[in-house]
């Protein structure tokens, strides 16, 4: 199996028009927005890999993250050695920030959407920094912090990962194994997979072993044990 980039076609797309969102050069626009989903659609892999390809800051919350911690954490990834003092921690982001824009990604922001404190630290750091920042979390992501009106407002874009489609299962099986999948193979997978990529890519992978034990050129239904 090829080890290489796939996730949902149509939610890359959505993923890369929220980053073409914030990252507008309009004057007194916001510059933040929200992904969302259920588990297993593709959120935090997409992210990766515009992440690593972008040069963006991809920040994965902990349960136990704090302001000061999170600032840390985007301070380490801008290159410098965060500040003793909070106040100079933040100036310092804010800094690092104006001098040189990037896009800050939050995934699992699920975590601190209870904690107005971490909540409005990221408010602050977007209004004075102007810096693009995508919040991705999971299904309930939207509502939770629809508490917080005064960030929410500040939503540019608000995108929902879809399960994955046969088109898509189609597109992975193409890119990720060398055989070639017949049409019932795919619609089997999309269906037992109920559209979650893990899942997908498991049965691919379970679908190739079986082709290589058969000597098989093409995998059909019939084929998957």
């Amino acid at each position: 199996m090829k080890d290489i980039f796939v996730t949902n076609l149509k939610n890359v797309r959505r993923f890369t028009s929220v980053v073409e969102k914030v990252n507008h050069k309009l004057p007194g626009v916001e510059r933040m927005a929200l992904a969302f989903s259920d588990p297993g659609y593709g959120k935090s892999r997409t992210a990766l890999h515009f992440a690593g390809n972008n040069g963006a800051i991809l920040i994965r919350t902990k349960k136990l993250m704090t302001g000061r911690w999170l600032l840390e954490e985007i301070v380490e990834e801008l290159g410098a050695s965060p500040a003793w003092k909070t106040k100079d921690l933040f100036a310092q982001a804010v800094h690092l920030l104006s001098a040189r824009p990037r896009t800050i990604i939050l995934d699992e922001i699920d975590y601190f959407t209870s904690d107005s404190k971490v909540i409005e630290t990221m408010r602050d750091l977007h209004d004075i920094a102007r810096c693009p920042m995508i919040f991705i979390g999971m299904g309930q992501a939207d509502k939770k912090l629809m508490r917080y009106p005064h960030l929410y407002d500040r939503f540019i874009d608000v995108v929902k990962f879809e399960k994955l489609d046969q088109e898509d299962v189609r597109h992975m099986a193409s890119e990720l194994s060398e055989y070639r999948f017949e049409d019932d193979a795919v619609e089997r997978i999309s269906t037992e997979s109920q559209g979650r990529i893990r899942e997908i890519i498991k049965m691919i992978h379970k679908a190739e072993a079986a082709a290589r034990s058969n000597k098989l050129k093409t995998i059909g239904a019939k084929d998957f044990k």
